[in-house]
């Protein structure tokens, strides 16, 4: 491969590969503390705990929401909720029922995009284990971005209405 004796200008000697793999590592590693996580901790729970909706949320089908936002461009809307009583909120995590958010401003129906491979975008209970301890995700589809800021969605299974929240 080398022709003539010659090292060929391509690659790097492994001294210097070595050098510039240890600086790429370090700079990642410096790098992820300042740019890595768009929301803190302290962050993710911006809907008030006094909130009435939210009460009624946790009161009755035992989650509390954590958020709901705009996400990708306002296409997507995010819901973030913990599980406080796994019995209660069963209906929101069993796969086999269909999750969808209503909007009754702009007469829509905002349903869980589904791929054919990985299935909906959404987290449900394996085997009907339900964890207190973690946040659960639910991913809706807002074609066209009826959805806005401050708009107040009803957030709905097949046949149980769940709770109304407001979008962020």
């Amino acid at each position: 491969m080398n022709r003539g004796g010659r090292r060929s200008e391509r690659y790097l000697p492994g001294e210097q590969r070595m050098r510039l793999m240890f600086l790429s590592v370090l700079l990642v590693a410096i790098a992820l503390p300042l740019f890595g996580c768009a929301t803190t901790a302290g962050t993710a729970t911006t809907n008030r705990a006094g909130d009435p909706q939210m009460r009624a949320a946790e009161d009755k089908f035992g989650i509390k929401v954590k958020a709901l936002h705009l996400s990708a461009s306002g296409y997507i809307l995010d819901l973030r909720y913990r599980v406080t009583d796994p019995e209660k909120a069963s209906p929101l995590l069993d796969p086999k029922r269909k999750v969808y958010l209503i909007d009754d401003a702009h007469q829509a129906k905002l349903g869980v995009p589904e791929s054919p491979i990985i299935g909906g975008m959404r987290q449900t209970s394996r085997n009907y284990v339900v964890y207190t301890d973690r946040d659960y995700f639910i991913l809706f589809v807002n074609p066209g971005k009826v959805v806005h800021s401050g708009d107040t969605l009803t957030l709905a299974t097949d046949d149980l209405k769940i709770a109304s929240l407001t979008v962020e």
